[in-house]
């Protein structure tokens, strides 16, 4: 008999196969095991060289023993006669058989249960040559946990320097930021960003050294597409080299091209100085805080970075955010805050005109101020250029579309903004106040809700309903709930509770808006939101001329003041009152320049309050032909949004018609409002606004007046019920207070 045949006589090419399959199922397993248990790849690889090296004993075994009825024998001392390997053999193929149909059972269970990488496979085929990348938070594998700051900066740096290869798509810091320590896979963290790769690497500094390893994967397969270990002298120098090397080696892994001005913009050098540019990492982190103690330590460091190089732009691009957010977070007047934040910025681009933080710093800057929306836009736009992952440019720049009124540019921006930066919590908020001032209000209710879901243990959702329910439903006992919920996410927002303030004024829970106002001063007495509820708080117990020293107030503390409604009509009247036209004029056009275009009148969505202002103005100048072009170009565009559903539902169209003298159709407007659910201060406008003067003696004003009443006494019913099941504060468990002090 040939050696063949007795191989085959003797079952070894079935044992062979069995084992084989067997050993297969149970690699997939253990695989997936281990992987489930976090356990290290060595585990792995350890039974894979086990179960491989029990083939061939496996065959010597099938070769020198034979299984008997009497149990396992050497092949020799077994009666041919009496061998049973036929029967084994038929045995060993049902076996194998039945390996086989579990093995094809796990591959489809895997296929259809295990990680779903459909995601990623969509990415490759819908963004083109594959060029998305994630850069995950780096490793500090330093021996000092102060080193922190230094390994975040070095990977914020690398975020930058890539995104300035326009053909690749970056995932912003934000959204990456959020896999700092994760324990999520490579396809799972690529699905939720939507990309094809995934960058990963620590960094250890010791001493005078540096070293930095990264890695290129293949979110799909889980592959590695390249490696490498950077092992340097720290110096500034170095760490931009590495950094532009990293770059230039991902954009040649992924087959990206640069051109002529990226590959200048990645091989640059911005200091040669590395104590400058340790400070302005440093200072990047505590500017980052975002608390009043470490904005001010910023705004030292990035001095201390620009003292050791004047020539460093960053730092005064960096010195520049600084200095705005010592507005919000330090206290600081914008009055001096601001100039000092443009001086910087303008430095800045004077020095680097190719800085993308820069033109977004310069543009953001404008666009706080309402100053030169065209001129911000610019910035903004060229900033996005420079650098397509700077998150806080799309949302600036939706901002700055916002101010002029052209909320369908805004939403188009923000959704550019979430497929850069998709965890932002900034940018889906303003994605569903966009939709809400496109009139869009049940996909703004979806877009908050969906915020909520995804970060509930951020405020920006709670005030997002809170906002759906209170301006666009007349629901001012849920936004009460929902705000509520934010502020105690937010203990020391002096704005949140300030509109908890302006809510409760409208149910006529006095006792409850005092405590609010108070509660806001108590934290930031200084603060514009501040100012505006103490105005509304001195209004509702009939003190005028205080509300109207806080009205000047919070103007002079934010220049966007004059867009709040009755903070804008209370300086007005007390202008007329005194006979100081000018200030009401050089206001307005300090915010709203295009107002005062010769040809036309540019009124839009975002100036009307300030338009129906300038035209009750230019009437008592006795500019008539000025204020009845401002009027119909108000009329006009309240009755276009009325058709469309794209806006708010308030008294402006009531305004605009009682001010052309027609006050059927302003009685006709004001109920429409009221029926769209318009209640946020309405007590303000029955009662206060000198605009409506002449409706007060029409009885449907007053009908109108104690219907919306009666709604606001069955809400604040409502609030009392919420608040004894203590979803919300309750009077009973706070001290009586009096109205806050008036300044």
């Amino acid at each position: 008999m040939s050696f063949f045949a007795e191989l085959k006589r003797r079952n070894v090419f079935r044992v062979a196969v069995a084992y084989s399959v067997i050993a297969w199922i149970l690699a997939q397993v253990a695989d997936l095991a281990f992987d489930n248990f976090g356990s290290p790849e060595w585990v792995s690889k350890t039974v894979l060289f086990i179960l491989v090296l029990g083939l061939p004993l496996a065959v010597f075994f099938a070769w020198a023993f034979e299984l008997t009825p009497e149990g396992l024998k050497k092949e020799k001392d077994v009666d041919r006669s009496q061998s049973i390997t036929p029967q084994t053999g038929r045995k060993l193929d049902l076996t194998i058989i039945g390996v086989l149909v579990i093995g094809i059972g796990f591959l489809m269970f895997d296929r259809f249960t295990g990680d779903d990488d459909s995601a990623a496979v969509e990415v490759v085929k819908t963004d083109s040559a594959r060029l998305s990348i994630a850069v995950l938070p780096f490793e500090n594998r330093s021996d000092r946990p102060e080193d922190e700051y230094f390994t975040e900066g070095i990977h914020d740096d690398l975020l930058t320097t890539m995104a300035n290869i326009g053909s690749m798509k970056v995932i912003s810091r934000t959204s990456v930021m959020e896999y700092k320590e994760t324990t999520k896979k490579i396809p799972e963290i690529a699905k939720e960003l939507g990309v094809a790769n995934i960058l990963e690497g620590g960094i250890q500094r010791s001493g005078n050294h540096v070293r930095i390893n990264v890695q290129l994967i293949d979110a799909i397969t889980d592959e590695h597409l390249w490696a490498e270990i950077y092992d340097r002298e720290l110096t500034a120098e170095n760490l931009f080299a590495i950094q532009s090397e990293v770059s230039n080696a991902i954009a040649k892994a992924l087959n990206a091209t640069l051109s002529p001005q990226e590959v200048q913009r990645v091989s640059s050098i911005p200091t040669q100085s590395l104590e400058a540019y340790e400070a302005y990492l440093l200072g990047r982190q505590k500017w980052s805080a975002r608390t009043a103690a470490s904005t001010a330590e910023a705004v030292t460091l990035f001095q201390k970075a620009i003292d050791l190089d004047p020539d460093y732009a960053q730092a005064y691009a960096g010195l520049a955010d600084a200095y705005r957010h010592q507005v919000p977070y330090g206290g600081l007047p914008e009055a001096e805050a601001l100039p000092k934040a443009e001086r910087a910025v303008r430095k800045a681009l004077v020095l680097d005109d190719q800085l993308a933080e820069g033109y977004a710093t310069l543009g953001g800057l404008l666009a706080q101020q309402n100053r030169d929306l065209a001129e911000a836009e610019a910035a903004l736009k060229r900033a996005l250029e420079l650098n397509p992952a700077y998150s806080d440019a799309y949302n600036w720049l939706a901002l700055t579309y916002q101010a002029s009124g052209e909320f369908e540019k805004a939403q188009t921006v923000v959704r550019k903004g979430l497929e850069v930066d998709p965890l932002s919590l900034v940018l889906q908020l303003n994605l569903g106040l966009n939709l809400g001032a496109l009139g869009r209000t049940d996909e703004m209710r979806a877009a908050v809700e969906r915020l909520i879901e995804v970060a509930p243990e951020s405020a920006f959702g709670y005030m997002g309903m809170s906002f759906y329910s209170g301006f666009y439903k007349g629901r001012i006992d849920d936004s009460i709930l929902w705000l509520n919920k934010a502020t105690e996410l937010e203990k020391n927002d002096p704005a949140f509770a300030s509109y908890m303030s302006y809510w409760y004024l409208d149910l006529n829970d006095t006792r409850m808006a005092d405590y609010w106002v108070t509660r806001a001063s108590d934290i930031r007495p200084d603060n514009v939101n501040v100012y505006s509820a103490k105005m509304m708080t001195a209004l509702h117990s009939g003190d005028p001329d205080v509300a109207r020293t806080l009205a000047l107030a919070a103007i002079d503390a934010s220049r966007s003041a004059v867009f709040n409604f009755p903070v804008l009509f209370e300086s007005l009247r007390g202008d007329i009152a005194d006979n100081s036209l000018h200030l009401s004029i050089q206001r307005i056009e300090t915010v709203a320049p295009e107002l005062f275009h010769t040809d036309a009148a540019s009124v839009s969505s975002a100036n009307l309050a300030v338009a129906l202002a300038l035209a009750k103005l230019q009437r008592e100048l006795g500019n008539e032909t000025r204020a009845k072009q401002i009027l119909s170009d108000a009329i006009n565009l309240l009755q276009a949004q009325g058709t469309t559903g794209a806006i708010v539902p308030g008294p402006e169209l009531a305004i605009a018609h009682s001010l052309t003298g027609d006050y059927a159709k302003a009685m006709t407007a004001l109920r429409a409002a009221t029926n769209a659910g318009w209640r946020y201060g309405w007590w303000y406008v029955f009662d206060h606004l000198d605009l409506l003067e002449p409706l007060r003696s029409e009885p449907a004003f007053g009908a109108l007046r104690a219907e919306i009443a009666e709604d606001m006494a069955e809400q604040l019913k409502n609030v009392r019920k919420m608040e004894a099941s203590g979803q919300v504060e309750s009077p009973s468990t706070i001290p009586a207070l009096k109205s806050p002090p008036p300044t």
